[in-house]
């Protein structure tokens, strides 16, 4: 999960949350290992027909185990770091967001078409929720820092955002 990290200047405040490297590195590598299904399964038996029904149990086994490293493969090529940027000095603020395989896709808005700034829960089926900046802007749209489990983390960079805004709004 990547945690929002705050850069800040006199007129300038920028939250980055990043996919980093590593993880990138660590999701290929995880969709390696499910390749070793088909291999043991299909590949290294020698099969005297392929119209049994356990060469077809192992297809269906090697087909789900081929298809969890793509996921594993998508992930670590698509997955997205993403950027928010307020500029008191150019009076905008601007939400970017890429990966390897996305091209970066910046969204300009002028710091008066913020609308609020929230910490906003994410509930998950098992576990505990997670926390993420919201910053909603007059057309709508709602842009999402990187999350995190801890409510108090995503509470002081909240606080941090509005002092910057209110400062810049003066």
């Amino acid at each position: 999960m990547p945690h929002p990290e705050l850069y800040e200047s006199d007129d300038r405040l920028e939250v980055r949350s990043p996919m980093r490297p590593g993880m990138r590195v660590l999701l290929a590598a995880l969709a390696l290992f499910p390749l070793l299904a088909p291999y043991e399964l299909i590949l290294k038996v020698e099969w005297e027909s392929y119209l049994h029904w356990f060469f077809l149990l192992a297809a269906f086994i090697s087909a789900g185990a081929i298809a969890l490293s793509a996921c594993l493969l998508f992930a670590a090529v698509a997955g997205l770091s993403s950027q928010m940027v307020f500029d008191a000095g150019a009076g905008t603020f601007v939400y970017s967001s890429h990966a390897p395989v996305v091209r970066p896709a910046p969204r300009a808005y002028p710091l008066g078409a913020v609308v609020s700034v929230e910490v906003c829960e994410r509930a998950w089926s098992d576990g505990a929720p997670s926390y993420h900046l919201g910053v909603a802007t007059a057309d709508g749209m709602v842009f999402e820092s990187g999350s995190s489990w801890s409510r108090g983390d995503i509470e002081s960079l909240w606080a941090r955002v509005e002092r910057f805004l209110s400062g810049a709004r003066v």
